[in-house]
C-alpha cells in the first residue's frame, strides 16, 4: 500500500494532482467547504476528517474531581489544542458546576503559558 503525505497552500496544484492522478481513495483533514468539493470531484473516492470539532459531555456522577478536571484540560490545550481529539466544547451536567468544576478549569488554563509551551 503506497500512502503519501501532500501539502501546498493554493489548493489548486493539489486539485489538479488529485484530478489527473484519479486516485482510488483519499484522506482528507481540512474544511468542510473544500471536503465537499473532492467529494464530488473525486465521486465519493475521500476519507474526510470532521476537522477536529469535539463535544466533551460530562453526565450527572460528580467523582474524582480533580482528575476529571485535568483531563478536561488536558483534551483540551495539550499540544497547544492542535491534535484531532481537542476538546472544543464542553458541556457539564449541572451536578458538576454546582461541584466548582468550572473554577478548577479556569485555573488550570490560567497557569498555560507560551514561555513554557503549555
Amino acid at each position: 500500500t503506497d500512502v503519501d503525505f501532500l501539502h501546498n497552500k493554493d489548493g489548486m496544484s493539489m486539485h489538479k494532482l488529485l484530478m489527473d492522478g484519479k486516485p482510488r481513495m483519499t484522506q482528507f483533514t481540512g474544511s468542510s467547504r473544500v471536503g465537499e468539493i473532492l467529494a464530488k470531484d473525486l465521486n465519493g473516492k475521500i476519507k474526510l476528517e470532521d476537522a477536529g470539532f469535539d463535544w466533551k459531555i460530562i453526565g450527572p456522577d460528580v467523582g474524582d474531581e480533580e482528575y476529571v478536571a485535568w483531563q478536561c484540560d488536558q483534551d483540551a490545550y495539550a499540544y497547544s489544542g492542535q491534535k484531532c481529539s481537542a476538546t472544543s466544547i464542553l458541556f457539564l451536567h449541572q451536578n458538576w458546576v454546582e461541584s466548582g468544576i468550572e473554577a478548577t478549569l479556569a485555573d488550570l488554563a490560567a497557569r498555560r503559558q507560551l514561555s513554557d509551551l503549555t
